[in-house]
C-alpha cells in the first residue's frame, strides 16, 4: 500500500514482560491533547539486542496514525517476532483482552478492527510467548478523538451551522456537534446515462440497468452504494460499485463481507472549489459522489472505472477556506473508509481551482494522505493568490474612479495588472472583483445559513463572526492582541504597480506616479484607505512556517495538471498559475519531471478526467511494481508512462506535444500564451511566493526612463522606505517548520511527528 499508516517518525516501546439545522454558538472547543504515539512499534525487550529485535511482536495502526485515531476504533496489525506465530500472541486494550478481534491475514500477521477505545490515550499491549515460557511485550499508545473532531485543525469557528437537513440526512441535533446517523443508499446507472435510485435490492433489476468495464477489465452491473453521514462535522459521502446481494459489512471481522471484484481497490478523493468564510458544515447530496465535477465537465468516470469515491463538505473551500480542516477531514474520512471497506492500493486527488489548492496544500503539509494529484485549473495555494487578488481590488478601485477612468482603457490596464483582455474589453482583474471585496471584508461572502445576528458588525457586534480570508485560517496565523481579530498578512508596501509598463513605455512617468500615489491599501475591515497596507510580520512568518505558502516540498508524487484555457474570457483561472507552481517545484525539488501538463481550448471536449485517471492508474501501478533501490521520488520519474506526456489540443481536437518550457516556440505556447498578474508586472517573481518584499532605496539608475528632479522627489515621497527588492527572499520567507502540524490554539502549532 502506498498510503502508509505512519506518516512520520515512528516511536514506540516494548518491554520484556512477566508471564434539524442547528446552530451551535458556544465557547471555542479545543482538541483533545495530542499524545505522541507511534504507528509502528519497534521491538524491544529484556535481553540482548538480537532478542529485542527478533522476538517481540510489532504493532501498527493500519487505518490512520496512532495519535489521530477517531471514532473509538482502529484497524490494528500485529506482526509476530521470530520463532513465534500469531497463535502465541495475546493483545489487550487498556488491560482488557481484544485478541478475539484479530484474525490471521494470510501473511502470518493478525489484523482486526479494535473498538471500545476511550477518549484520549489508550494503551495496546501485545504479548508473545516463546520457548521456555519467556514472554515479550510491545506497547502502542493510541490517542482517540471524537468523530466530530477537531483532531489537529484547532478550535472551531463559532457559530457552527449544521446542514444535515438540506443534505438529505435529517434534522441535526438541537445542540452539540453536527452528528447524524450513518445511512446507505443504492443507485444504478441507466442505459440512458443517468443515475436513478435502486428501489429493490433483489433481482430482477431494472431493465435499463447499464454495465461498466472497470480499469481492471471487469464488466459488472453499474450499481453503486453511497454511504452518507457526518465526520469532523462535515457531511461525507463514500460511493463504490457494489453487489446488493452481498452488501459490504464488517470486512475485518469473521463472517464480514469485503467489497466485491467491481471495486478496483483504489480511491478517488474529490475536492471542491471556491473560498468562503465557513462557520458551517456545508451541504451536498448523494449525487455529489456519483457525478464528479472538475469545473470543465461533470462525469462519472471514477465510478465507471471501478474507483471508490470519497468526499466531505469541508473538502470544498467554498464551504470554508481552511485547508487544515480539509486535510483533517480527509484523514478522518479515510480512516472510516479503511475500517469499513479496506485499505486502498493508492489514493488519487481530483479537484479544480480551490480543489487544486487543497490537493497541493494537503500533499505539502500532510504527506501520505494523497498518493497522486490531479489539480485542474490550478493555483499553488490560497494565500499567495489572495495577495494578487487584493491587488486587483485596489487597482480596480483606482481605475474605476471617474477622474482616472478616461485615462485607463483596457489596453493600458492590462499592462499594469498583467492579465489578458476579453472581447468585452475587460481584464481578468475584473473577474476577481467579487473575491477582491469578499476576502478582506469581514461582512461579505457569508452563506445565507449563517445568521446575520451572529456576524461581525463594526458598530453593533464587534465580537461577531468575521468572514475575512485571514479569519478562516486564524489557527495558523494567530490573533492580533490589540483587536482580537486574525492577523492580516496582506502587504503592498514598496510594490511599484505598473513598473514593467513604465519600462516598456506603455504608460508615462506621470501615470506611473499617479497610480502608485493613489492606489492605497486596505483597512482592518477591508475598506479602501489612502496608505499602503502593512502586513503583520508575525502572520507572514507563520504563513510560511506552517505551510500556508506552498513551496513545492513533498510534491514529488505523480501530478497531472490539466485545464481548459480561459485567459481571454475574463475568467479567474489563468494559465500563469501553472507556471508559478512549475517555478516553485523547480526551485525546491530541482525538477518538474514528476509533473505532466495538458491544455485545451476553452470549449474543448477532450475527456481529461478519464485520461488522467487512466494515466495515474498506470503510473501508480508501475511505481508499486518497482522493487529497485531508487528513492521514492526517483521511482515516480522513472515509472512515468510514455503516453503520459506534456500535450495540448487545438480547436480541431488534434493533439500536439507541449514543450516543458513555457517560452519555447510551437503550437501550444503560441495558442496558449502565459500572462501575468499585478505583482509580476511590478517586478515580482513568476513563482509568486513573496508575501512582503524586502526594500531598497529608490534609485534613478533603476529606471530606463528619465525622471525630472520634481518627479524623483515625488517618487521618493510615494516610497519613503524604499521599493521592492525582488531579487531577495521575502520578509519572513522560510521553509515550513514541519509536516503534520497540529493547532491547539490560534497561533500555536506543534508537530505530530515530534511532539514539539
Amino acid at each position: 500500500m502506498l498510503s502508509v499508516p505512519c506518516f512520520g517518525t515512528c516511536i514506540a516501546t516494548s518491554t520484556k514482560g512477566p508471564p434539524r439545522r442547528s446552530i451551535r454558538s458556544t465557547s471555542s472547543r479545543k482538541p483533545t491533547a495530542l499524545a505522541v504515539a507511534s504507528a509502528v512499534v519497534l521491538a524491544a525487550c529484556g535481553g540482548s539486542d538480537d532478542d529485542e529485535d527478533t522476538f517481540s511482536p510489532q504493532l501498527s495502526t493500519l487505518s490512520t496514525r496512532a495519535e489521530i485515531v477517531s471514532g473509538g476504533d482502529v484497524l490494528l496489525q500485529i506482526t509476530p517476532g521470530r520463532d513465534t506465530s500469531a497463535s502465541q500472541i495475546g493483545v489487550t486494550l487498556n488491560g482488557q483482552s481484544v485478541t478475539a478481534l484479530l484474525l490471521p491475514d494470510g501473511s502470518g500477521n493478525l489484523v482486526g478492527l479494535v473498538s471500545g477505545l476511550r477518549a484520549g490515550e489508550n494503551t495496546i499491549v501485545a504479548t508473545a510467548s516463546v520457548a521456555g515460557g519467556q514472554t515479550f511485550q510491545s506497547t502502542l499508545k493510541v490517542t482517540n478523538h471524537a468523530s466530530a473532531g477537531p483532531v489537529f485543525s484547532g478550535p472551531r469557528q463559532q457559530p457552527w451551522v449544521c446542514e444535515t437537513d438540506t443534505s438529505g440526512l435529517g434534522a441535526p441535533p438541537a445542540s452539540g456537534p453536527c452528528v447524524v446517523t450513518t445511512r446507505y443508499e443504492w443507485f444504478y446507472r441507466t442505459t440512458g446515462g443517468t443515475f436513478q435510485p435502486l428501489t429493490s435490492l433483489t433481482q430482477p433489476y431494472p431493465a435499463d440497468l447499464a454495465t461498466t468495464t472497470t480499469v481492471d477489465g471487469r464488466t459488472v452491473n453499474y450499481i453503486v452504494r453511497v454511504e452518507s453521514g457526518t465526520i469532523n462535522e462535515s457531511v461525507y459521502r463514500i460511493s463504490i460499485l457494489a453487489d446488493p446481494a452481498a452488501p459490504i459489512a464488517n470486512p475485518w471481522s469473521a463472517g464480514g463481507t469485503k467489497p466485491g471484484p467491481a471495486w478496483n481497490g483504489k480511491l478517488l478523493w474529490h475536492f471542491g472549489g471556491g473560498c468562503g468564510p465557513g462557520f458551517r458544515s456545508g451541504r451536498n447530496t448523494a449525487l455529489a459522489a456519483l457525478n464528479i465535477s472538475d469545473t470543465i465537465s461533470v462525469r462519472d468516470e471514477p465510478l465507471a472505472l471501478g474507483f471508490a469515491v470519497a468526499l466531505g463538505t469541508r473538502n470544498t473551500l467554498g464551504t470554508g477556506c481552511d485547508d487544515v480542516i480539509s486535510a483533517e477531514t480527509v484523514a478522518m474520512i479515510k480512516e472510516r473508509f479503511i475500517e469499513q471497506y479496506g485499505r486502498p492500493k493508492f489514493t488519487i486527488g481530483l479537484g479544480s481551482s480551490g480543489g487544486a489548492m487543497q490537493q497541493h496544500l494537503i500533499a505539502h503539509n500532510y504527506p501520505g494522505l494523497l498518493d497522486a494529484l490531479t489539480p485542474v485549473r490550478l493555483y499553488p495555494d490560497t494565500l499567495t493568490v489572495v495577495t494578487d487578488v487584493l491587488d486587483c481590488g485596489l487597482l480596480n478601485n483606482y481605475f474605476d474612479n471617474p477622474t482616472n477612468a478616461p485615462n485607463w482603457p483596457a489596453a493600458k490596464r492590462s499592462k499594469v495588472d498583467g492579465y489578458a483582455i476579453d472581447p468585452q474589453g475587460r481584464t481578468n482583474c475584473n473577474g476577481w472583483s467579487a473575491f477582491a471585496r469578499d476576502w478582506p471584508d469581514p461582512t461579505n461572502g457569508f452563506d445565507a445559513v449563517v445568521p446575520t445576528a451572529s456576524r461581525y458588525n463594526a458598530v453593533s457586534n464587534r465580537t461577531g463572526a468575521r468572514g475575512t480570508f485571514q479569519d478562516g485560517i486564524v489557527n495558523a496565523l494567530g490573533r492580533d492582541p490589540q483587536t482580537g481579530f486574525a492577523r492580516q498578512p496582506y502587504d503592498n508596501v514598496g510594490v511599484q504597480y505598473g513598473l514593467q509598463a513604465l519600462k516598456d513605455g506603455a504608460i508615462t512617468v506621470q501615470e506611473f506616479l499617479d497610480l502608485n500615489e493613489k492606489v492605497g491599501g486596505l483597512g482592518i475591515d477591508g475598506e479602501f484607505v489612502p496608505n499602503r497596507s502593512v502586513g503583520d510580520t508575525t502572520a507572514i512568518e507563520r504563513a510560511y512556517a506552517t505551510g500556508r505558502v506552498n513551496d513545492g516540498e513533498n510534491l514529488t508524487m505523480p501530478i497531472i495538471h490539466y485545464r481548459n484555457y480561459v485567459d481571454f474570457a475574463n475568467d479567474i483561472h489563468t494559465y500563469h498559475r501553472t507556471m508559478a507552481m512549475w517555478e516553485r517545484l523547480q526551485k525546491t525539488n530541482g525538477t518538474t519531471s514528476n509533473v505532466v501538463r495538458w491544455t485545451m481550448p476553452q470549449a474543448g471536449t477532450v475527456n481529461f478526467m478519464r485520461m488522467a485517471l487512466l494515466g495515474h492508474n498506470e503510473w501508480m501501478e508501475r511505481i508499486l511494481a518497482d522493487t529497485s533501490s531508487a528513492t521514492p521520488a526517483q521511482k515516480v520519474i522513472n515509472n512515468k508512462p510514455a503516453t503520459v506526456t506534456h500535450a495540448c489540443w487545438d480547436d480541431a481536437g488534434t493533439r500536439h506535444d507541449q514543450p516543458a518550457s513555457f517560452t519555447d516556440p510551437g503550437v501550444c505556447n503560441t495558442r496558449f500564451p502565459v500572462h501575468a498578474d499585478p505583482r509580476i508586472v511590478a517586478g515580482g517573481p513568476r513563482a509568486g511566493d513573496i508575501l512582503k518584499c524586502q526594500l531598497k532605496p529608490v534609485a534613478a539608475a533603476d529606471y530606463p526612463v528619465a525622471f525630472s528632479a520634481a518627479e524623483m522627489t515625488r517618487l521618493i515621497g510615494i516610497f519613503p522606505n524604499g521599493v521592492c527588492e525582488w531579487s531577495k527572499p521575502g520578509v519572513g520567507q522560510q521553509r515550513v517548520k514541519g509536516t503534520w502540524l497540529s493547532y491547539p490554539s490560534a497561533g500555536e502549532s506543534v508537530s505530530l511527528n515530534s511532539g514539539s
